[in-house]
């Protein structure tokens, strides 16, 4: 019975296991709709932005002409930015964004300077000796475009002071509940190809917000004749360490959203496994408890045979 006993408190545990991430597969589905509410929200917001920065820019000469988040160097230092999670159980979440960063920095000849999003990439460089120059943990709820500006200032300087000549960002790109891909996009210095690239992320290809355009070009200024104060060079270099913190707080959102979601499916899995075991255990309790009884049956009757004899 001693075996039977055992069973029985690994069924118990089992069970008690499947609950605890049943409720953790709840909470992630909650949160991982917070993250695409907020998401949505952030669109209309951006694209507005961005159609102000087009009439700046037509005023000013385009992209071309040198801004501070705008001009090229010679590419010698690139700064790296690692968007994970503070928190694990996420399935390939943070393996897949990992990779990717690692592959890059296997791949440049440029020296990398790391800032690490989320404490399992933290961690991970940490421990391998690539400590980041600067981290930026309790990102995983958030909910204001302000909580990302200390991200963009931080990146902001870095640039401006020459300490790099380029800002990469590697995220993890929200497509569905079933499906996330991790995104390399440049950051740092602006160019005409990189506000595509934020059109682009912040329009769904389905769903609410589908009728937003498409194309950079195409984005309608709030009005037809605007007045840029104090001037348009000005007015410019305010507003593109803004769009930044726009694009970095839309990326955390997309992270999270794929982390929830990542975690979600995750925990599924293990309910379900933990499901499967119990059964397993179940069939295994009942066949050592019938086995048991079974022998002490035989017991019985052969002790009766020799009493009778």
């Amino acid at each position: 019975m001693a075996g039977s006993r055992a069973l029985k408190n690994r069924i118990r545990s089992t069970k008690n296991i499947r609950q605890m991430t049943r409720a953790m597969e709840a909470v992630s589905a909650v949160k991982m709709r917070r993250s695409q509410m907020f998401a949505l929200a952030a669109r209309p917001y951006a694209l507005t932005a961005l159609a102000i920065l087009r009439e700046a820019q037509k005023a000013t000469g385009g992209m071309e002409q040198p801004s501070a988040l705008t001009l090229k160097r010679p590419l010698s230092t690139i700064c790296l930015v690692v968007v994970t999670s503070d928190k694990g159980l996420a399935g390939a979440f943070n393996v897949s964004v990992i990779k990717k960063a690692e592959k890059i920095l296997a791949s440049t000849k440029s020296q990398v300077s790391l800032v690490a999003i989320g404490k399992k990439g933290r961690d991970y460089f940490t421990r391998r000796g690539k400590k980041p120059v600067a981290e930026f943990l309790g990102t995983g709820d958030l909910g204001a475009i302000d909580e990302t500006k200390k991200i963009s200032d931080f990146l902001v300087k870095l640039f401006t002071e020459k300490k790099c000549d380029e800002v990469v960002l590697v995220y993890t790109n929200f497509l569905s509940a079933l499906k996330q891909e991790v995104v390399v996009r440049k950051l740092l210095p602006f160019s005409s190809e990189s506000l595509q690239e934020i059109i682009d992320s912040i329009t769904p290809l389905r769903g609410k917000y589908t009728n937003m355009p498409s194309s950079f070009e195409k984005i309608q200024a709030p009005s037809s004749t605007l007045l840029l104060e104090p001037s348009p060079t000005v007015l410019l270099d305010r507003l593109l360490p803004h769009l930044l913190a726009v694009e970095i707080f839309h990326a955390i959102l997309e992270a999270n959203a794929s982390e929830h979601s990542s975690r979600m499916m995750a925990m599924k899995n293990a309910s379900e496994s933990a499901a499967e075991l119990v059964d397993t255990l179940n069939i295994l309790f009942n066949k050592t408890r019938q086995a048991a009884i079974t022998k002490e049956l035989t017991e019985i009757t052969a002790g009766r045979e020799a009493l009778a004899t």
